[in-house]
C-alpha cells in the first residue's frame, strides 16, 4: 500500500542548505568539488562536507533522525548521542557498518547503502529507539482507522502513539526501515508531561534524544531554553531534552516554534497548529489578512525603527496604509499568537506608525506600465473600487471611477467618522490613485452598465458598497426621527446633523440600537453633537461584537450602554420628546446559529422618551436593475469567488455589494482580486504583485536570550483626553518611536518557523 502520511520536500530543494550546514563552527569548511560514488553511481560534493549531507543533496535517501536540513548533525556536537540509522558501507571499511553523519566526503570514496548488513544495522538502531518510545500503533493493522484516543486492542494510553501520528517522522522512517519482530516492548520511564504552557505540549516520554530541538533553540536561535537531562532507570541512564526550567515562561522560551518544527516525534507538539496547513497556521497574522500583507515582516521592521521600509512592505499589498492603519478591524490582531500568551500585538497601530513616518522609499520601486489602450470603468469610489483602479492603472489601463457622491472614499469617507479617519488622510491616499492618471467622475450615479460599454469601456467593476441601512422591523420604525446608520453617518459627514437649514436633529437624547462597531460609531458621533446617548443591545457585554477599543471609546465619551433590551415599538413622543420607544426586557436563552446565547423576551416592557432613534442593526446593497447581473435574496451581487466575475461577461463586482457589510481590508482584498482578473481580460498577465522593498530584508534568525520577553504587556497608542473629544479631532494618536519599537519587539517572530526546511522523506513504500 502507499504511505498515508505527507512529508513534503525534494532532495534537490535542500542541496544548498545541507551543504551550508557543514559550515557550522566545529565542522569542516567547504573545499573544492570532489567525486564519490554511491551504489555504483558517481556524484560530486564539496570536500569536507558531511557524507550524510552530501548523500541527501545528491538525492540518495539514507534514514536519519538526529540530522535536519537546517541544522548541523546533533550527533556531532561532541556530546554523544545519535540515532545510528544512517548506516552505510564505505570503501574504507568494507563489510562493516559506518555512519554517514560522522564521516566527511573524500575523493574517490565509494558508498553502498542497500546491503543486508546495512538493513540489519538500521533495524537494530530503530529497535533501540523504539524501546524508549511508544510504538504499538506503528504495527497495528487498524492504525489508519484509529484516532489514538481509544484502542480496540486495549493498549494503555502510555503505550500508544500520539496525535502527530499522520505526520510523524519516526513513523515514516519505521515504515521505510522495517520494525523487526524482536523489537523490545516499550517501557515507560514516567517522564514529565507538560501541558500548561500557552502553545506547546511537551511529553518527554516521546523524546528520542535526537537533540534537534537542543541545537535549534540553543545554537540557531540562541534562546537557550533547552537542556540535556538524564534520568537513572533500571535499564541505565535515560537521556532526553527538556526545558531548563519547570515551564516555558520561566525558561525564557520565546515561543518561536522552532523546537516543534524540527522535532521528529510528538515530544514537542504545538497544539495551535493545523498540521494539514502547517505554514499558514504557523504565521496566523499573515494567514488572517485578507489582502495577504506580510504582517510579521513589517512589524519586525518597525521594531528596528525602519518605518519607511515597513510601509513599503504594507504597500506591496494595498495602496491605503494610512486609512487601514486607522480603521482596519485588524483580523491579524485577533489571530496573533502572542494573544495566547498575554496580549496580541498592536499591529494596526504599527501600520499607522509606519505610514506616519513614510519617506516615500516605496516610490523608487513602484512601477506603472506603458498605456495599453484598454479601458476599464469602476462604479463606486470606495475601498474596493479604488483598489481595483490603483492596480489596473499600474498595469497601464485607462481607468475611470464613477461615484454618486461628491468625493471619493465610499464608506471610508461617508461611514467612518473623522475622529477615526481624518479627511486629510483620505484625500492624501485618494490623491495617490489620481496621480496614476485615474479619472474621477463624481456626482454621477451609474444605473445602466450598457451605457458604459457604449462609451467604450471594455470591463466594468461594481463596487457600490452597502449604502442602505436595515430597519428595526418594529411598529413605528418609519416615523420621522427614526433613521438608519448609513443615513445618519452620511449626514454627519456632509454637515447635515443639527444644521440650521434642516437635516437630522439629534435633540437632547438619542437611542442607538445595536452592539457592533457601526453602533459605536453612531453613538460616539451623536455624543459629539451634545446629545445624551443610550446604546441599546439585546445581549450582554460578553456577546457584544464591537471591538474593545470602540467599546472603551463609548465609555470614555459618556455613552450609556444598556444591555438585555430590544425595541418593540416606536410611537410619537410626549413630555417634550419627539418619540417614545418601548423596549422589551430580554434574558439569554440557548445558543443560536452564531454560537451566542439567544435573547428571549421576558414579557417586561419599558417605555422611554427619545428624540432620535438610529438603527445600527445591518446594511444592505441597493439593487439596480440596469446592471443586468445576478443577485441573491439580500441584493448582493453573485460572483465567482476566484475572479469576482458576475453573470454578465466583462462585469465584475466586489466589496460590500458582494460580501454584505464587511470590513475595509476585505474590500481591498476584493479590489486586488478583481484587478488581476480584469487585467487578464484586457490582455495582461494578471500579475499585480509588487516588490517595494528590494533588499529582501528578513529578521535575524538569531533571537538571543531575553529574560524580560515573556513579561512585556501590550503598548497602547496615546489617546486624546476624553474631555477634549468634543469635535472631530483624531482620538487615537500615533505611537512614540520608543513605544512603537517596544511594541513591535513583542512579536514572537512566527514567520521564522515556516522558513525551516521540511525534512527529506523516505521513498514511498509499497
Amino acid at each position: 500500500m502507499t504511505r498515508d502520511y505527507e512529508l513534503a520536500s525534494t532532495p534537490s530543494s535542500h542541496a544548498t542548505t545541507w551543504w551550508e550546514a557543514s559550515r557550522t563552527p566545529g565542522l569542516a569548511a567547504f573545499g573544492a568539488p570532489i567525486k564519490f560514488t554511491v551504489d555504483g553511481k558517481e556524484f560530486e560534493a564539496p570536500a569536507g562536507a558531511s557524507l550524510l549531507n552530501a548523500l541527501i543533496a545528491a538525492g540518495v535517501y539514507v534514514p536519519h533522525l538526529c540530522t535536519h536540513p537546517d541544522l548541523p548533525p546533533a550527533c556531532r556536537r561532541g556530546e554523544g548521542g545519535g540515532c545510528n540509522l544512517c548506516a552505510v558501507e564505505t570503501s574504507e571499511r568494507p563489510n562493516k557498518v559506518s555512519h554517514a553523519c560522522k564521516l566527511e566526503v573524500t575523493e574517490g570514496l565509494a558508498i553502498r547503502t542497500t546491503l543486508p548488513l546495512i538493513r540489519i544495522a538500521r533495524q537494530s538502531a530503530l529497535a533501540k529507539i523504539l524501546a524508549n518510545h511508544p510504538h504499538v500503533c506503528l504495527t497495528c493493522p487498524k492504525r489508519l482507522e484509529c484516532d489514538r484516543r481509544e484502542c480496540e486492542f486495549g493498549h494503555a494510553p502510555e503505550l500508544r502513539c500520539c496525535e502527530k501520528f499522520d505526520y510523524c517522522e519516526l513513523r515514516a522512517i519505521a515504515d521505510y526501515v522495517g520494525i523487526r519482530d524482536n523489537t523490545p516492548a516499550y517501557l515507560s520511564a514516567g517522564l514529565a508531561t507538560i501541558k500548561s504552557d500557552p502553545f506547546f505540549e511537551r511529553d518527554y516520554n516521546l523524546c528520542i534524544d535526537c537533540r534537534r530541538c537542543l541545537t535549534a533553540c540553543n545554537d540557531i536561535r540562541g534562546v537557550g531554553a533547552m537542556e540535556l537531562k538524564t534520568l537513572d532507570t533500571p535499564d541505565g541512564p535515560r537521556t532526553y531534552v527538556g526545558l531548563r526550567a519547570d515551564n516555558a515562561l520561566d525558561a525564557d522560551c520565546k515561543f518561536c516554534q522552532t523546537c516543534a518544527a524540527v522535532c521528529p516525534t510528538g515530544a514537542i507538539f504545538d497544539r495551535t497548529l493545523d498540521l494539514a496547513h502547517r505554514d499558514d497556521s504557523m504565521v496566523p497574522c499573515h494567514a488572517a489578512c485578507p489582502a495577504g500583507i506580510d504582517v510579521a515582516r513589517y512589524v519586525q521592521l518597525a521594531g528596528e525603527g525602519k518605518y519607511a521600509e515597513a510601509v513599503a512592505v504594507v504597500r506591496e499589498k494595498l495602496p491605503f496604509p494610512g486609512i487601514l492603519g486607522r480603521a482596519c478591524f485588524a483580523p491579524c490582531e485577533s489571530a496573533c499568537r502572542r494573544g495566547k500568551l498575554d496580549d496580541p500585538l498592536s499591529i494596526r497601530s504599527l501600520k499607522r506608525m509606519a505610514d506616519d513616518h513614510d519617506t516615500g522609499l516605496w516610490r523608487q520601486y513602484s512601477k506603472q506600465l506603458a498605456p495599453t489602450g484598454r479601458r476599464a470603468a469602476i462604479i463606486g469610489a470606495g475601498p474596493a473600487g479604488l483598489t481595483a483602479a490603483w492596480y489596473l492603472a499600474k498595469k497601464g489601463h485607462a481607468v475611470t471611477v464613477f461615484d454618486a457622491q461628491a468625493a471619493a472614499g465610499g464608506m471610508a469617507r461617508y461611514g467612518i467618522p473623522a475622529y477615526r479617519v481624518p479627511v486629510d488622510v483620505l484625500d492624501r491616499e485618494v490623491g495617490e490613485v489620481a496621480k496614476l492618471g485615474v479619472k474621477f467622475e463624481f456626482s454621477r450615479r451609474i444605473e445602466d452598465i450598457d451605457s458604459l460599454f457604449t462609451e467604450g469601456f471594455e470591463a466594468v467593476f461594481i463596487g457600490i458598497g452597502c449604502q442602505n441601512g436595515d430597519r428595526l422591523g418594529v411598529p413605528g420604525d418609519d416615523l420621522p426621527g427614526v433613521v438608519d446608520s448609513p443615513t445618519f453617518l452620511h449626514a454627519s459627514t456632509l454637515g447635515l446633523v443639527n444644521a440650521s437649514d434642516g437635516g437630522i436633529s439629534t435633540g437632547v437624547k438619542v437611542a442607538v440600537i445595536g452592539g457592533g462597531n457601526v453602533a459605536t460609531d453612531n453613538a460616539r458621533t451623536s455624543r459629539r453633537y451634545g446629545a445624551a446617548v443610550d446604546m441599546v443591545y439585546r445581549r450582554t457585554k460578553e456577546q457584544m461584537p464591537a471591538r474593545q477599543e470602540e467599546y472603551d471609546g463609548c465609555i470614555d465619551e459618556g455613552v450609556n450602554i444598556r444591555y438585555l433590551l430590544a425595541p418593540k415599538r416606536i410611537e410619537p413622543g410626549t413630555d417634550g420628546y419627539r418619540l417614545a420607544i418601548t423596549y422589551g426586557r430580554m434574558a439569554l436563552g440557548e445558543p443560536d446559529a452564531s454560537g451566542r446565547r439567544r435573547p428571549v423576551d421576558t414579557g417586561e416592557e419599558i417605555t422611554e422618551g427619545v428624540d432620535l432613534v438610529i438603527a445600527a442593526v445591518g446594511q444592505r446593497t441597493q439593487k439596480f436593475a440596469g446592471f443586468g447581473v445576478d443577485s441573491d435574496t439580500k441584493s448582493r451581487v453573485v460572483v465567482r469567488k476566484d475572479t469576482l466575475s458576475t453573470s454578465r461577461t466583462g462585469v465584475y463586482a466586489g466589496g460590500d455589494c458582494v460580501l454584505g457589510p464587511a470590513t475595509l481590508i476585505e474590500a481591498v482584498a476584493h479590489g486586488r482580486l478583481a484587478a488581476a482578473a480584469i487585467d487578464r481580460q484586457l490582455g495582461g498577465d494578471g500579475d499585480i504583485e509588487e516588490k517595494l522593498l528590494p533588499d529582501d530584508w528578513q529578521t535575524s534568525p538569531y533571537l538571543g536570550p531575553d529574560h524580560d520577553f515573556n513579561r512585556r504587556r501590550r503598548h497602547h497608542p496615546a489617546l486624546l483626553a476624553p474631555a477634549l473629544r468634543t469635535g472631530w479631532d483624531e482620538v487615537e494618536r500615533t505611537f512614540s518611536d520608543a513605544d512603537a519599537r517596544a511594541e513591535a519587539t513583542r512579536c514572537l517572530k512566527c514567520n521564522l518557523a515556516p522558513e525551516i526546511a521540511h525534512i527529506v522523506p523516505p521513498p514511498h513504500t509499497t
